[in-house]
């Protein structure tokens, strides 16, 4: 890459990075946390406060000195004492702020502190204090680091403190990620792609160039690049997914495959569309190449994954405007005099408690953005009927009541239209390409999908559910192949 090349990379990257959706929120999210602790506190319904280790000193950690006067055997005497640490601080801040009395701590890199620090941090993993501080009681402590190979700074932690602690290994796991993937709408590229490759998932080598490494955060942030500059029309270079996929063979491989899928992305898009509005007409069975067949697939499965994820969000915002609206009905009396006045106080405590979450990183910036949404669909429901309905607190209960009344009627046509587009996929893959490889990949994408699975619950999709058992006989064969290979090198196959 010369120069000028390297030039419009970055104007491109910088663009990708900046451009918001139609809600004003940035498409591409500044930084995530770990995303397993962040679902558990989420799950758990309890507080979060997360720390990245590396980035504190011993003095931001343990807290500062000062000097106390204190009485010993009736005599007085000067002692150095801590104020409070910036991370117990923090902890405290969020029971506040939030309310919740018990969370998680999350420390990040915490194999990775510096010398100064590492005493510390022994003593905090295990007495659960910083310098003179204690945890609060129901917080628990969550920590997280990344073996050596990815980090020259890592340090082992001794017996002792291993011994005070839960070790959890986490081991790279295609099939888990394959489930994240489809729920979290990953591009059905690199999700087709990894299905016919997916020894190509993880690797971490040394090559004559240096180290090369492909990871999981890759492949999801590459998920995002590609997303955005497709939106912004611009190529997707090998370069470029370089960037993310850092093992040069597996970017030049997965790059290939990119221009692949573009091509039966044009080549298709007709035909697809009319999959989708139940005009497609099938010719019977051909002798497809498989790797065609998968992306054919994952065309439409992305397509069905995206119109179900849009379905989703929108069935969330009701539920959430609705546990808004409850919550507004207790706070604003019936005899209340100036309706609208009562209203904007509701809103700009919503809106400083929300600013508060946000600056102790309480809350996720998925969260948050849907708080922002609800607030805004609220006022325009309620601010809207001011002319229309009057002044009294009771017509615009109602205003709001119908309002809530005909978007659920608007979500349960959507959600038909969804059920059947899941059927019409599943149909036409199978009478296309038979019940192979092809058709199990949608059956277990939409399976790994809550939004799918929810919407063939409320609404059925008769080809998924006459097909079931051939996903249970595939869980089977998977589960009996994976006890093989751990009985393998016995000796139950020795002659």
């Amino acid at each position: 890459m010369n120069i000028q090349e390297a030039k419009t990379e970055v104007i491109h990257t910088v663009r990708a990075y900046i451009a918001k959706n139609e809600d004003g929120e940035y498409k591409i999210p500044q930084i995530r946390q770990t995303a397993i602790v962040e679902q558990a506190a989420e799950e758990c319904a309890v507080g979060l406060v997360s720390y990245t280790i590396t980035h504190h000193t011993r003095q931001s950690a343990v807290g500062l000195p000062m000097v106390e006067k204190k009485i010993y055997d009736g005599r007085e005497v000067t002692v150095t004492e801590y104020t409070m640490s910036e991370i117990i601080a923090s902890v405290y801040e969020c029971m506040k702020n939030t309310g919740c009395r018990e969370g998680i701590l999350f420390i990040d890199e915490v194999n990775c502190v510096s010398e100064t620090l590492a005493p510390t941090m022994l003593q905090f993993l295990q007495g659960k204090t910083f310098g003179n501080h204690r945890v609060p009681k129901g917080w628990v402590i969550v920590a997280a680091g990344n073996p050596s190979e990815y980090n020259k700074s890592v340090r082992e932690f001794d017996i002792v403190t291993l011994d005070r602690v839960k070790k959890i290994d986490v081991d790279v796991d295609y099939p888990a990620w394959k489930t994240y993937a489809a729920e979290k709408e990953i591009h059905g590229a690199i999700r087709s792609y990894l299905e016919g490759k997916s020894q190509n998932f993880y690797r971490v080598d040394q090559s004559p160039e240096g180290k090369e490494f492909v990871t999981a955060r890759g492949w999801e942030d590459l998920s995002v690049i590609i997303e955005q500059y497709e939106e912004m029309q611009v190529p997707v270079s090998e370069s470029l997914i370089r960037q993310y996929i850092q093992c040069r063979e597996i970017s030049e491989d997965f790059a290939s495959y990119y221009q692949f899928y573009q091509k039966c992305r044009e080549k298709y898009r007709a035909d697809m569309e009319n999959i989708f509005t139940g005009d497609a007409v099938v010719y019977g069975q051909e002798e497809w190449p498989l790797d065609e067949q998968l992306t054919i697939s994952n065309l439409l499965i992305s397509q069905v994954l995206n119109h179900i994820a849009k379905w989703n969000k929108s069935a969330i915002l009701m539920q959430r405007l609705e546990q808004v609206g409850q919550l507004l009905e207790r706070q604003i009396r019936a005899d209340e005099k100036n309706v609208y006045e009562a209203l904007e106080v509701f809103f700009q405590k919503r809106a400083y408690a929300l600013g508060i979450k946000e600056q102790t990183e309480t809350i996720g910036e998925e969260e948050a953005c849907l708080e922002r949404k609800v607030d805004r669909e609220l006022k325009e429901i309620l601010f809207g009927a001011r002319e229309s309905t009057g002044q009294t607190w009771e017509e615009v209960k109602n205003r709001f009541s119908e309002r809530i009344q005909e978007k659920k009627a608007e979500l349960e046509r959507e959600a038909q239209l969804r059920a059947k587009e899941m059927n019409r996929v599943l149909e036409w893959i199978s009478d296309r390409f038979g019940k192979g490889t092809a058709f199990l990949v949608a059956m277990e994408s939409f399976t790994a999908h809550k939004g799918c699975m929810e919407l063939i619950r409320e609404q059925g999709c008769p080809v998924f559910e006459e097909n079931c058992e051939m996903l249970m006989t595939r869980d089977r064969e998977k589960k009996l192949r994976k006890e093989i290979e751990k009985m393998q090198g016995t000796d139950i196959f020795a002659p």
